[in-house]
């Protein structure tokens, strides 16, 4: 019972407050770091619209990937919109819409399937393995680990569930789930308590990337 109130009761206010702050802490580094060597490169988008337009087709398509390493693209494209499904279950279930457990279940495959075939393609080659750091596959066996629990223990099927979890953490008065919802819980503890301090972080690194470095003579 100690571990299981640790788990769904002290750890989750830990790892948001680690995670978020981490994250935030992170991102006004960047902010405050001094100017990057700017590309010179032409054309861009000029207007707050078209540069918004860019970042999306960044991140919903991965184009830059598709560009220069295709045999990365569809598996990482595959894992990428299976975590934004996870994201969008986990917040439409807190929010109380019905019908929600298709698109977690459909998101644990696809982040499981994605990351297993990133894996894959990684230890198979040669060349591939020489310029995978550990950590990569660290990152990766995190997020199968996150989808796998999710579908196994069927967490990602019981919406309900959830939602009578978060109301109970958002009220600092915690029910403590199933001992079936404990894996996928715990996993996603590790993975706020990691994510600032890993590469996975590079999600909120996009603005800087863009604005800073590739468009950074517009504020010239």
């Amino acid at each position: 019972m100690g571990l299981w109130f640790v788990i769904g009761g002290i750890l989750p206010y830990l790892a948001l407050l680690v995670g978020v702050g981490g994250l935030i802490s992170r991102i006004l580094r960047w902010a405050r770091a001094p100017q990057h060597l700017h590309w010179e490169l032409f054309p861009y988008p000029s207007t707050p619209a078209g540069q918004t337009g860019e970042l999306l087709a960044e991140v919903f398509t991965l184009r830059s990937l598709y560009s220069y390493n295709l045999r990365f693209w569809l598996p990482s494209l595959t894992m990428h919109y299976g975590i934004y499904l996870v994201i969008l279950w986990m917040g439409l279930s807190a929010l109380g819409v019905r019908d929600t457990a298709v698109a977690g279940a459909a998101g644990g495959v696809l982040a499981v399937a994605g990351a297993a075939a990133l894996v894959v393609i990684r230890a198979a080659r040669r060349e591939t393995r020489q310029i995978t750091a550990p950590v990569e596959y660290l990152n990766l066996a995190l997020v199968m680990a996150i989808g796998l629990s999710g579908l196994i223990t069927g967490w990602f099927l019981q919406p309900e569930a959830f939602r009578r979890y978060v109301i109970g953490l958002a009220s600092f008065s915690p029910v403590l789930p199933a001992a079936e919802q404990l894996a996928p819980i715990l996993f996603l503890e590790v993975f706020l308590l990691y994510l600032p301090f890993s590469r996975m972080a590079h999600f909120a690194a996009k603005y800087f990337t863009y604005h800073k470095v590739k468009w950074g003579e517009m504020a010239r």
